[in-house]
């Protein structure tokens, strides 16, 4: 997996680029983390690269999101693959990951 990490609107935008799977859980959980550890009102995932995602890349991405939850932060994913949106879908994580097919739909995320 590719983690690439950048600011927009002075929110972090992490984007992933292959597989979220058990080899690359820690990767993404740690360049996850710091931002709540800054104490960031939120982060945006940009999933426009990820092909896969497993059960273990899927229970650390809940786990995150709880996480920012807790601290009353947000996570939002934005531009999943159809593959990778259905998984999500199915899996009821919309629930506490808001999804977004474009950039352009989640532009109020940063007005929070």
């Amino acid at each position: 997996m590719i983690i690439k990490e950048r600011t927009m609107n002075g929110l972090p935008v992490v984007s992933l680029s292959g597989k979220l799977d058990v080899f690359s859980r820690n990767a993404f959980k740690e360049t996850v983390e710091k931002y709540t550890e800054t104490n960031s009102k939120g982060v945006i995932l940009d999933f426009q690269g990820v092909t896969f995602m497993d059960s273990v890349g899927l229970g650390a991405l809940v786990v995150l999101a709880k996480t920012f939850q807790k601290l009353k932060g947000r996570m939002i994913i934005v531009n999943p693959q159809d593959q990778v949106q259905a998984l999500l879908s199915m899996m009821n994580v919309a629930k506490i990951v808001p999804l977004y097919r474009t950039d352009e739909q989640f532009s109020s995320f940063s007005a929070l």
